[in-house]
């Protein structure tokens, strides 16, 4: 548990520097990613949250209207020959409408 947490932490950090207008941490009790535009830069009026800083960074981006961060490619898995088709999730906001999620509406405990 203290090594995810450590981890999180580190993620944010991480993700905070490369994203100066926007304050990033990570939610120890929800194990999310969260961010909001820093008062300087009011891009978006909300706060966005994602299950991975790599989400959130590309959530982060289409918030600021940037095409996402591209992710490196995977390499072939053993006994795979190289080139082959290889299956990867689509990111939530390149999903046609009807495939989308819900928006997260933060929830704020009193």
């Amino acid at each position: 548990m203290a090594d995810e947490i450590t981890a999180g932490r580190d993620a944010a950090r991480a993700l905070a520097a490369r994203t100066p207008g926007w304050m990033v941490w990570y939610g120890e009790r929800t194990g999310s990613f969260w961010a909001v535009p820093r008062a300087g830069a009011a891009i978006v009026p909300r706060m966005l949250e994602a299950p991975t800083a790599d989400d959130l960074e590309n959530e982060i981006h289409q918030a600021e209207g940037r095409p996402a961060r591209e992710q490196a490619p995977e390499k072939p898995q053993p006994g795979q020959p190289e080139g082959a088709q290889q299956t990867t999730e689509i990111p939530r906001h390149h999903r046609p409408a009807a495939e989308a999620e819900a928006p997260r509406i933060p929830v704020r405990h009193l």
